[in-house]
Formats: structure tokens, sequence, C-alpha cells
């Protein structure tokens, strides 16, 4: 309670004392990522009338830190009393040279503020279609793709999906591949109709307009814990019943355990959906080599060709099929494989911040029981595309 009332204190006397000494906010930024430091400035961005958000993170964004600790820009966005696009395109504005570190903070100050201002990053395209950093490139031109795909919305709460044409694939791993486990095989042909799947896990900002809707459904473990609950990081410590329950009120389902790796892979047989090397995985998601060890806002990953994102890595998700220790025996046209009565376990797809790079490739899965709460295990949700199938 001492610490509480001494860091609010703080942040009320930086705050005083940034109107009339400039170099007051430039000080606090330098100290952004450190535990001391880091709900003083949350409390300072909470203070209003007038805001010091857009001074204090013209600051940040200068700095390593704004790219070292996204989880803490992500909780300044969400404490601030009001936002302002503005730092962000500022960023972008600097001529980026040959400065890798550069390119990195801008990339991600695009990313926020095309969140925060959506119609005003259509003025700096071209600019930035032309930018040294292959990463932003890659992100105009995949933003301008995106604005082809057939997305809808669910009922309520708004989460949007991807459709997917449907085709043939071979579900699973040839015994030859890396870090394969026996209950991935048999490898095996299964076709999957058209379908619709979410572009990234259920976030935190979605399971709680759900919440919100039902108060009589308790909140997840971790709820309250700021390492998981920034609205952009996928909602975790949900139960297999939890995502049954969001998925019915958002007029949706469960992904089948195949149309989960079909999304995935996005017509590629490779370890990972951009190729086979660990380095592939690093452009596609978060595991335990670069997610420093926390769980991560969605969309931060480069999307697959479908337009998907967070396939690989970040948190695991609960599928609607039962656990079976291999394939024999299971349906081979995309629908989900059940028992009567349900098994004791549920499959879970993709791998997680935590776990090692083979335990996020495409064919990966696991058997968890459906009480289970974890903080790295959440779910994406899908829909057929005629809602009579």
């Amino acid at each position: 309670m001492h610490l509480g009332f001494q860091e609010y204190l703080a942040a009320r006397e930086i705050r005083s004392r940034a109107f009339e000494d400039e170099t007051v906010l430039r000080e606090l930024a330098l100290h952004f990522g450190e535990s001391w430091w880091q709900e003083v400035g949350l409390l300072m961005l909470a203070l209003e009338d007038p805001s010091l958000f857009k001074p204090y993170m013209q600051e940040v964004v200068k700095l390593p830190a704004f790219i070292k600790h996204t989880s803490l820009v992500e909780a300044s966005l969400t404490d601030t009393a009001e936002k302002s696009a503005w730092p962000f395109f500022e960023l972008l504005e600097i001529h980026p040279g040959k400065d890798k570190e550069l390119w990195e903070r801008q990339l991600y100050a695009l990313k926020i503020a095309e969140r925060l201002d959506p119609g005003a990053i259509e003025g700096i395209k071209q600019k930035l279609a032309n930018h040294p950093s292959l990463d932003i490139r890659k992100w105009i031109t995949g933003k301008e793709e995106q604005a082809f795909l057939d997305v809808i919305r669910a009922e309520h709460g708004g989460y949007e999906l991807i459709r997917i044409p449907g085709g043939v694939f071979m579900m699973g791993s040839p015994e030859s591949e890396e870090g394969r486990i026996d209950w991935e095989g048999p490898l095996h042909r299964v076709m999957v109709p058209d379908f619709y799947m979410g572009r990234h896990p259920v976030t935190n900002e979605e399971y709680g307009l759900f919440l919100k809707d039902n108060p009589d459904v308790p909140e997840p473990e971790y709820w309250a814990d700021r390492q998981y609950n920034q609205p952009r990081q996928p909602v975790v410590g949900v139960i297999w019943d939890d995502a049954k329950k969001y998925a019915k009120w958002a007029g949706l389902r469960r992904p089948t355990e195949a149309e989960w790796e079909y999304a995935c892979r996005a017509n590629t047989q490779t370890r990972y959906y951009p190729g086979d090397k660990e380095e592939d995985l690093d452009r596609a998601g978060w595991y335990n080599k670069n997610s420093g060890n926390q769980l991560h806002p969605v969309g931060e990953k480069e999307p697959n060709s479908f337009g998907l994102y967070d396939m690989h890595g970040n948190v695991w998700e609960w599928v609607e099929d039962d656990w079976h220790d291999n394939y024999n025996g299971g349906p081979n046209d995309g629908r989900a494989w059940s028992d009567s009565p349900r098994g004791s376990h549920r499959v879970i797809r993709g791998g997680s911040w935590g776990f090692d790079a083979p335990y996020c490739r495409s064919a990966i899965r696991y058997g968890r029981p459906p009480s289970l709460r974890f903080n790295d295990l959440g779910f994406r949700l899908s829909r057929p595309v005629s809602l009579g199938s």
C-alpha cells in the first residue's frame, strides 16, 4: 500500500514539474521499462486535463526501450487518459537511413499508428512503400492485399474472420520432419470445405465484451494480472467450455483440428508456414527464444498467405476435437473427431511463447483436460460459410 501511494505521489509530482520543465518527461522516458518506474509512468498517463501522453511518448519513441518493452507500450496505450497517434507518425517521418534499430521502432510505430488512426496511414503508404526495411515494405504490401480478403465480423463482439478457400492437404507430419512426435501421424489426405477462420486468437478486449454481456460468467484465470490482461493480448486462462460459451455468444464455433492445421499451413507443407528453419518461425510467431518470456499482442508477426496471424506460438489454442494418440480412424473430410461420450482430453494446437521452436510447428498437437487453465492457452474461432451447415 505504501509503495502504491509513493508511486502515485511521484506521478503527480512529475506531472506538475513537466508543465514547467520539458526535460522532466525526457528523464522519465530514460527509465522506460525499469520496474521501479513502470507504475509511476502509467499513473502519470492516467491523469488528465490535459493528458501528457503525447509529449511523453514523443520521448519514448526515440529510445531503444520503445521496441524492447512493447508490453509496457501497450499498457501505456490502455491506461492513458487520452491517446494520440502523433508521436508515432513523427517517428515515421524521420529519414530511415541505414539504422536498422530505427527501422524496428518505425515498424512498431506504424502498427500502432494504424490502430489509432487508420485513415491517416493512407497518406504515408506511398512513402513507406520505398522504405529500406523489408519488413515495413511487406507490412504495407500485406495491408493492400488484405483489403481484397473476404472478411466478416461476429454477430456479437465484432470478432473478425477471414474466408479460407477449401482444398485438399496432407495433415500431420512426415516421419522425416525434424522435431516430429509419433502422434502427428500418420500423414494423411484430408479434404476441407470453405470456412471462415479468426484472423487472430480472441483477445482480452474481445473477451471483455463477452463478460460485460454475461455478468454470471467468471473471469478467466490471470484476468487481473497486468502481464496477461492487456487489451490486444490473447485471452488466456480459459477452459474449453469458456471458449464454447464465447463462441455461442458470438454466433461462431471452435475450429476443428483439420481446419486449424489447414488454415495454419496455408498451402504449405513446411515445418512453419514461412519455411523449415527456426529463423522462419521467428518471422511468424512468438516462442521462447524471441518472446522475452512473455505474452505478446496479436498481429505483431508476419501473417500467412490466408491473412491469419499468430498461428505459430504466442498461445496454444483449443480446438473442437477429442484427443487421439494418432490419426488412424479419423475423419478425412474436415469434421471434428469427437467421441461419444466425449473423451477425457481435448486437442490444443500451435505452441506458445514459452515453448521451443519444434513445439510451434504446423503439425504440433497435444491433448489436455478441458478444465485446464494456463497462462499460454487461449483460442480462436471459426464458422462454416453457410450458417446452416
